[in-house]
């Protein structure tokens, strides 16, 4: 059955420890929230942890004196699209967790100024290494705004993501977008645009940004890692919805230090009261090797992550 404690972590404070026989997550209490840990059982963690609180913004100029953001590692929730120093909101106050059974809710306080409300759910299933995790922006301000959640995954370096292309026969129409960012080079060897998969690695010799977004029509991605896969699935609404950053449900970003995997909602107009919700149903597979970049290789893996 699933086992709700609470554990210190490392320099990250109070966490929550929501595990099962199959896999184990943390999730801080203290800052953020962030599930800075994920895996399975006695195995390594799939998380970035920022333990040296090397990746940080000031937003002092907007949030008040002496404020600053910690990226922290692991998985957070956010709004899009990003705007600085608006999205960089400095989330280092306590987090309201309540239990329910077979995990959590999280919820920090309100925003100052930008007055939205956070809050992650976990449950996580009695047995097998799968976990859903809700997130919901609710506006507790008095304007009006519209965005999108955006759901990021900070993993561990070494990583490669994969993410499968849409296959929707479209006849003389094009059937997928690609989003890059101003930063992005195409000829990066970090990244691999094949037949049926994008594929992203990260590569701790390369500081540079890399970031590329696609209308994710199957709804899942895979981060393979230390042994490990984690897939995150959600509930795409292409092409009917309106999605951020030209019409893009994932992403994908790499630097030196870390691999993001990130998943976003339809864009919403959300009055005071009303709310974002966006659901991504989890699930670790074990075994699983880190593809090369071939499509031959790509499927192989593919089969293994039961795609």
């Amino acid at each position: 059955m699933v086992s709700v404690k609470e554990v210190s972590y490392k320099n990250f404070g109070k966490c929550l420890s929501i595990s099962n026989e199959a896999m184990e997550m943390y999730i801080t209490v203290d800052i953020g929230p962030r599930i800075i840990k994920c895996n399975l059982q006695g195995r390594e963690n799939l998380m970035y942890e920022d333990i040296e609180r090397k990746h940080t913004h000031d937003v002092s100029s907007y949030y008040g004196e002496g404020k600053r953001w910690y990226i922290i590692g692991g998985h957070r929730l956010w709004l899009s699209p990003e705007s600085m120093p608006e999205t960089y909101y400095p989330d280092n106050s306590k987090v309201v967790y309540t239990i329910t059974g077979d995990g959590a809710s999280f919820m920090p306080p309100v925003q100052d100024r930008t007055g939205l409300q956070y809050t992650i759910e976990v449950k996580m299933h009695p047995t097998e290494a799968k976990v859903t995790v809700t997130h919901h922006i609710c506006n507790a301000g008095k304007t009006a705004f519209k965005g999108a959640a955006w759901c990021l995954t900070v993993t561990a370096p070494g990583g490669v993501i994969m993410i499968p292309q849409p296959k929707e026969d479209t006849g003389l129409l094009g059937n997928r977008v690609l989003a890059l960012w101003p930063y992005t080079d195409m000829t990066d060897p970090r990244a691999f645009f094949g037949r049926d998969y994008v594929s992203i690695r990260q590569d701790e010799k390369i500081d540079g940004n890399i970031k590329v977004g696609i209308n994710n029509t199957q709804g899942k991605m895979a981060i393979i890692n230390r042994g490990q896969a984690l897939i995150k699935s959600y509930s795409p609404q292409h092409p009917d919805a309106d999605y951020p950053d030209f019409g893009v449900s994932t992403e994908t970003f790499a630097n030196g230090s870390f691999l993001e995997a990130e998943t976003l909602s339809p864009l919403k107009t959300v009055k005071r009261g009303e709310e974002i919700v966006h659901e991504e149903r989890w699930q670790l597979v074990d075994g699983v090797n880190k593809p090369v970049f071939t499509n031959e290789s790509l499927a192989d893996t593919a089969k293994q992550l039961g795609w």
